[in-house]
């Protein structure tokens, strides 16, 4: 264990080894990995050192500027394209895009750059959004449509007739996302994609379920305390982990309650996900908390 402590410490940034004494300014970033890394291993590591500094900025992407807005005195978008991994961007596309960011940390700033995996203990969480009542939905959807990795993506064919199913049950529903990452689905529902992410979190915290396969936004409604239904496969990641165990407990930090369904990979019967769905709102016992 204390050999484990020390190569711990041994691969952070010299700022942050015991006993060493910080700047008066934070660089984090830029951050150009996945939204889900960022949620789950990123935002809440910086949240938890920004208290150390005077002076925290932020370089990330214009749309996740608000994971930061309770901390952060300072901000240097960027609009880095290429194929998110991870902490990593790959085949970047406009490389100027990073060395514009670069350009921009101060010399006397401590530069955290984006590290891998962070346990709990190295972050804060927040809870985001905030429940309005007329954003109010009973479900809201991410039919997520990425290029990369694309047998993620649930069919369109497979939302319309899910979406057909749970209205006429009655409930009303939302999709959410960007529209250049999600499939255009048909059917009786409000879109509500490509809005602000500060939206898109009260949108989470005023509804009682947010569905689809596994994708950042689904980690967004456990950090914003809202029920989650997703569908994944089995396969096994870093640390061993499956999808299963980072919704229900490693990337799980304020207990929110999800449920996984991995019997049948991302593409699930229509009808037992539209079965799970009404189980899940069912229940009280699976009802989200008040705020």
């Amino acid at each position: 264990m204390l050999v484990r402590d020390i190569l711990s410490w041994w691969t952070r940034p010299r700022f942050l080894w015991p006993g060493a004494r910080p700047s008066d300014t934070l660089f984090a970033g830029p951050w150009v990995g996945e939204f889900g890394w960022e949620l789950m291993s990123w935002q809440g590591m910086v949240r938890k050192l920004a208290p150390r500094y005077k002076r925290v900025i932020i370089s990330c992407r214009p749309e996740s500027q608000a994971l930061y807005q309770d901390f952060a005195t300072d901000f240097v978008v960027h609009q880095a394209r290429g194929a998110a991994d991870c902490n990593a961007l790959k085949n970047v596309q406009n490389p100027e895009e990073l060395v514009a960011v670069q350009q921009q940390v101060p010399p006397e700033a401590d530069w955290l750059r984006p590290l891998g995996h962070q346990p709990p203990d190295r972050q804060h969480f927040v809870r985001f959004g905030k429940s309005r009542s007329e954003f109010q939905t009973d479900i809201l959807f991410h039919p997520r449509g990425r290029q990369f990795d694309d047998s993620r993506n649930y069919t369109r064919e497979s939302w319309n007739e899910l979406v057909a199913q749970l209205s006429a049950q009655g409930y009303r529903l939302a999709c959410i996302g960007l529209s250049r990452a999600t499939l255009d689905v048909e059917g009786d529902f409000v879109d509500r994609r490509d809005q602000p992410l500060q939206q898109t979190m009260d949108d989470m915290a005023s509804t009682r379920l947010v569905i689809g396969p596994s994708s950042g936004p689904m980690h967004l409604a456990s950090l914003c305390g809202t029920p989650h239904l997703v569908w994944a496969d089995r396969r096994r990641f870093a640390r061993g982990l499956r999808s299963r165990d980072k919704y229900e407990w490693a990337w799980n930090p304020l207990g929110t309650h999800a449920v996984v369904y991995d019997a049948e990979g991302f593409q699930p019967r229509v009808a037992k996900v539209a079965e799970l769905v009404t189980q899940t709102l069912q229940s009280p016992a699976k009802a989200p908390r008040e705020t």
